[in-house]
């Protein structure tokens, strides 16, 4: 059988892990050759060297030991910040089934706190997710109120830009295709989101769309939404990024919860090994180990925060 170009996913389940990491080398010396600007060439050149490692367990164990801790985070990009698809999908694709697991139960704190919040309201409400990627959290929390019967109304908006992204999201979401009115659109503005929530006859209404997260302030008054959440997207976010991602939570939302990992090298080899088998994965875990902060760091940014040693990940709520 060979491989269908026109769907990643199937490309993936076909490929031996030294041909995952042959096509990843192949398509990154491309993008190199692209003149990208100075960040992205490091970034690059660090992924290469990154996967040339992965080859071996010898030669990563040298590399996490001895190239990890000295490279600068803030330059850094994994595989899926880059524009090929089929990264996307590998990562995203194995991201979804460890997030549906009960253990380690990456995203259950979120998840937990999402629903807490909920039932402490005890009214109808209309939250957002940025940067909503495949949806695992919200599928969870829909998931939720309906096993819950819970008796308000939710309307839950995903926002997140990328088409591979949505077309995941689309398919995680087909489990609640019949309880809920689920909704893609482009740019969605307050007045076509109040439409939708008027006219719908279901208590749950799960809304995708593609607006400029920095940009919702313009779209959405001031603390439009009851709830604004995020989750392992932070990091992705060069310094500038995250100061506007906290300005934009800060505008529209009444509350906001923030989900992402710290930095932990104990973690690191432990995770190393579970994704071992998917180069990509593996990449967009143990890079965003490096891109993440310190312990001290993370305190430093305020809020109320939770740290979650099984996992090396933390919630703020604020």
């Amino acid at each position: 059988m060979h491989p269908d170009p026109e769907h990643p996913e199937e490309e993936g389940k076909h490929m031996s892990r030294k041909g995952e990491i042959d096509a990843a080398l192949k398509k990154l010396a491309e993008l190199e050759a692209g003149n990208p600007d100075e960040r992205k060439a490091y970034a690059i050149r660090e992924n290469i060297a990154f996967l040339e490692a992965a080859r071996s367990l010898p030669r990563y164990v040298w590399w996490l030991l001895t190239v990890a801790p000295k490279l600068d985070g803030s330059r850094l990009l994994e595989l899926t910040d880059f524009p090929v698809e089929e990264w996307d999908v590998a990562m995203h694709t194995r991201l979804i089934e460890l997030q549906k697991r009960k253990q380690p139960g990456l995203i259950t704190p979120l998840v937990n706190a999402i629903t807490e919040y909920m039932r402490e309201e005890s009214r109808d409400l209309v939250i957002a997710d940025l940067g909503a990627g495949g949806m695992e959290v919200d599928r969870q929390v829909a998931e939720w109120a309906l096993k819950a019967n819970h008796p308000f109304r939710l309307t839950i908006v995903a926002v997140d830009k990328s088409p591979v992204t949505r077309r995941i999201a689309d398919k995680n979401l087909k489990g609640l295709a019949d309880d809920a009115e689920i909704v893609e659109t482009g740019e969605l503005t307050a007045r076509e989101l109040e439409q939708m929530r008027q006219s719908t006859t279901k208590r749950l209404l799960i809304v995708m769309c593609t607006n400029d997260i920095f940009g919702l302030d313009q779209e959405f008054g001031s603390r439009y939404f009851d709830l604004v959440y995020h989750s392992l997207f932070r990091h992705h976010l060069n310094p500038a990024e995250q100061d506007k991602l906290d300005r934009t939570v800060r505008t529209v939302g009444k509350r906001h919860f923030e989900f992402d990992g710290y930095k932990s090298w104990i973690h690191a080899a432990i995770q190393s090994l579970a994704a071992w088998a998917s180069p990509i994965f593996l990449n967009g875990t143990i890079i965003s180990l490096v891109r993440y902060k310190m312990k001290s760091e993370v305190d430093n940014d305020g809020g109320n925060v939770s740290y979650y040693t099984t996992t090396a990940h933390y919630l703020r709520k604020s």
